[in-house]
């Protein structure tokens, strides 16, 4: 749900580098065939995410033309994500995209590969569309899988052309234990339409970013407790709180919607845990 600076990285000369390795003569004639075919279905995928509607294209598993959709497939995975082979130079350059080196799909995760934003096996077409191919953690792109929009509501945020960050959508509670403990979640009252926080929230699900945030979450609220210790002992609960907004502010400034910002503001926002919730926990 991050944004990511869009490639400018020819699909047609990514299509070209990959399809001039393929050894079988009749299966490269056919391939270069097709090269208008995908190039008009790549120009029609441009449109529709420009409008936030990839929901609107047509899946086409069984190929483009004369060409097999596994053969399709076959130049992003023999022909491009292997080592060594021209186009890898494109899988490279992708990878670095996002910022920080971290995951646009939680925020969280290295990039580690590269994910189809359109499944390669439904949209075969797509393969080695440099549009359709986002940097992305191991752990988010096995969780999203094939995952397919289906409807204005349900599809993954397109890094390159949408930005879900222009507002506080990821809230979290503390739980009063011992540690705390951190729990996260969408923010119904955001100013978003139905469709972008159903969307959000299925993203949300799909990744089990909850977990995920209370998990890393946790090793924070007990890495903390030693420097709130010593600011409860000097300023009490007002100084204890002061020092959390503080630190939500600026995690907010830099990641409006990171996990340390969303946890930060509720740190603050529990007065169970400003009055020393947190003493004896480390």
């Amino acid at each position: 749900m991050w944004a990511v600076e869009l490639p400018e990285i020819d699909t047609g000369e990514t299509f070209d580098d990959c399809a001039g390795l393929i050894r079988n003569t009749a299966l490269r004639e056919r391939m270069q065939a097709v090269r208008e075919a995908i190039l008009t279905h790549s120009d029609n995928y441009d449109d529709r995410a420009d409008l936030g509607e990839l929901h609107l294209l047509m899946a086409h598993e069984a190929g483009v033309g004369d060409v097999d959709g596994v053969d399709l497939v076959k130049n992003y995975t023999l022909r491009m994500a292997r080592k060594g082979v021209p186009a890898r130079a494109v899988y490279d350059a992708l990878k670095i995209l996002p910022s920080n080196n971290r995951c646009p799909f939680c925020g969280y995760g290295p990039v580690e590969t590269l994910d189809h934003i359109l499944p390669k096996r439904l949209y075969p077409g797509f393969s080695v569309k440099p549009a359709n191919l986002v940097g992305s953690c191991d752990r988010c792109n096995k969780l999203k899988g094939e995952s397919a929009p289906t409807g204005p509501a349900d599809g993954f945020f397109h890094p390159y052309f949408e930005d879900a960050c222009h507002v506080d959508w990821l809230a979290a509670e503390i739980v009063p234990s011992a540690p705390a403990v951190a729990l996260f979640g969408v923010d119904d009252a955001v100013a978003l339409d139905a469709n972008t926080i159903a969307r959000v929230k299925m993203q949300f699900a799909t990744l089990e970013l909850g977990r995920l945030y209370s998990d890393v979450a946790a090793d924070e609220i007990v890495d903390i407790v030693g420097l709130l210790e010593d600011i409860f002992n000097v300023d009490g609960r007002d100084g204890v709180h002061q020092h959390l907004r503080r630190q939500a502010h600026s995690r907010r400034a830099a990641n409006r919607n990171s996990w340390r910002a969303a946890l930060y503001d509720a740190l603050a926002a529990s007065d169970w845990y400003c009055k020393g919730g947190f003493i004896g926990n480390g």
